[in-house]
């Protein structure tokens, strides 16, 4: 699914889950879940769409009508920075991103 693709799924009214994940803190990729499944945003190449920043990838969905995100990032080992692992099933952070704030920067 590509920003045209999204932009015309919100224009219907179907607001999907978006996720903007975050790898090693400098690739950012945006997953999006519909009850129909999950998809990754593409490039019109087909290739992953890489943002430098979740800021980046925020004010690129808050462009296509989008309104919330979740940002998605490991929980750092306690050798990084000192504290216990996540002990939890899904070791993963997820911090909300109201994307209505970034609408107008990009």
């Amino acid at each position: 699914m590509t920003l045209i693709d999204l932009k015309a799924l919100i224009a219907k009214g179907q607001m999907p889950t978006l996720e903007i994940h975050a790898f090693e803190g400098i690739i950012y990729l945006v997953k999006i879940v519909t009850e129909v499944g999950e998809t990754m945003l593409k490039k019109a190449d087909g290739d992953n769409q890489v943002f430098k920043s979740s800021t980046q990838a925020g004010i690129a969905l808050a462009d296509v009508g989008g309104t919330e995100a979740v940002i998605v990032h490991q929980c750092a080992y306690d050798e990084v920075i000192g504290h216990e692992t996540c002990k939890a099933e899904d070791p993963a952070l997820r911090t909300p991103m109201d994307l209505r704030l970034l609408a107008g920067l990009g």
